[in-house]
């Protein structure tokens, strides 16, 4: 189920570090490793954790740097799912 504009500001404010796009169409999260592989193992820890929860997100590698877009293409923006997978990457960093 598709979110609307006050849930959705409810559960950014559980989120560190993250954004939301224009129109509450994604959320977005950049993170700069400090080394390739480094940036490969989390693009691989991210992904198995979106198999896990059966949510994938578009993922974009340039050396040292990933950046993550959530949403959801069913519901056409932002549901549950979207923050519960970027919880779930934040935790990765616990």
């Amino acid at each position: 189920m598709k979110l609307n504009a006050t849930q959705i500001q409810a559960r950014m404010h559980q989120l560190t570090g993250w954004t939301l796009e224009a129109g509450e169409a994604a959320l977005t999260k950049t993170w700069t490793l400090p080394s390739f592989d480094a940036a490969v193992v989390l693009f691989n820890q991210i992904a198995q954790l979106a198999k896990a929860q059966d949510h994938h997100p578009e993922v974009l590698s340039s050396y040292t740097r990933l950046q993550v877009r959530l949403w959801t293409h069913d519901a056409a923006g932002l549901t549950d799912k979207d923050f519960q997978l970027a919880h779930s990457m934040d935790a990765l960093f616990d």
